[in-house]
């Protein structure tokens, strides 16, 4: 498979590079095919000339990356595989809205909610009359409740396990609901990351796991916060896999904090929730519960309570334009590579 084809796009503030054929068209293979070919031994591994596209010189390094592949079945539009510079994604809240954008600016005359296929499965997808996108997210909930990490540079730190499309490892400081918790503002950036990468860190330690998806693998941490703005009911520091954190306020960490918010009885169904981000950009958020699912009662396993997530926020267009792959360049590959 060979990329031609990009488009670029920020998440409220967070990049996408949406990968396409020639001509903007999806490329021919679906994406079960695409996962059984880089999938080894049992691991998806996107490989490294895909991953150079996501990483420094090509990209930010908060870029992520969304290959548009045909649909696997007539109810889609089509299948998309995100990864950043370090790996996979299951989901990718901002990149999905920012995929629906670039393929309307593109000139796709998409349903009027789409249905993308992700790894992790269906989202359906709205462009909305404000001029922002709205998507449903696959059904998010909390593994474990108040789980202790030991940080290495001394303390401990309670948070709860959840997934969101990706697993979160989710610490609050907003001082809000029964928390026990007394309520914090974010601060500099850097502080903030060194905080959540020695959480990150603590949690590799203690060999922590969520569900079944994705392998349970906890690659992101929410720290949450009390917001800056007077519109938003709490803001976020999301750290990524790949040591970077999200400028938007995630949709994958937004859907896990649902999760967490509907299992403590802090928000009910088809409440809105305003995430702010890092940045100070907003997400408005709601959750619906599962059809059919029995009335949760607190107290009782939270991973009983299984939520569908509605997230709504802007994307905008930053660049259009074809890959270039110079054989001499030591980055092609990703990485610096000097030939011999």
């Amino acid at each position: 498979m060979q990329i031609r084809r990009f488009i670029d796009s920020h998440t409220e503030g967070e990049p996408t590079r949406v990968l396409l054929g020639d001509n903007n068209a999806p490329f021919s293979t679906t994406l079960p095919d695409i996962l059984a070919r880089w999938t080894q031994r049992g691991r998806l591994v996107i490989p490294p000339e895909m991953l150079a596209l996501a990483a420094n010189p090509r990209a930010a390094d908060a870029t992520v990356c969304a290959l548009v592949c045909a649909p696997s079945n007539i109810h889609s539009a089509c299948g998309v595989l995100f990864w950043n510079a370090t790996g996979p994604l299951g989901m990718c809240g901002h990149a999905t809205i920012g995929l629906a954008r670039t393929l309307a600016w593109a000139g796709y005359d998409l349903p009027h909610v789409a249905t993308f296929e992700t790894r992790v499965g269906e989202v359906r997808v709205q462009s909305l009359p404000d001029g922002s996108i709205g998507f449903t997210n696959v059904a998010s909930y909390v593994h474990a409740r108040d789980v202790e990490v030991v940080l290495e540079q001394g303390g401990v730190v309670r948070g709860d396990i959840a997934w969101g499309g990706n697993w979160f490892f989710i610490v609050r400081h907003d001082g809000r609901g029964a928390t026990g918790k007394s309520g914090r503002s974010m601060r500099s950036h850097a502080d903030e990351l060194a905080y959540a990468n020695s959480i990150a860190q603590g949690v590799a330690s203690a060999k922590l796991r969520g569900g079944l998806e994705n392998d349970g693998v906890i690659d992101h941490v929410a720290l949450i916060f009390q917001a800056s703005r007077g519109d938003a009911h709490a803001r976020n520091f999301v750290l990524c896999p790949n040591g970077t954190f999200d400028r938007s306020p995630c949709g994958t960490g937004t859907s896990a904090l649902l999760a967490s918010l509907a299992t403590r009885c802090e928000l009910a169904p088809s409440e809105e929730w305003r995430q702010e981000s890092a940045i100070g950009s907003l997400f408005r958020a709601s959750y619906a519960t599962v059809e059919g699912q029995p009335r949760f009662i607190p107290g009782s396993n939270p991973a009983a309570l299984h939520v569908i997530p509605r997230i709504e926020g802007r994307a905008f267009i930053v660049a259009d334009g074809r890959i270039v792959v110079d054989q001499g360049d030591p980055s092609r590959r990703g990485g610096w590579i000097e030939e011999a």
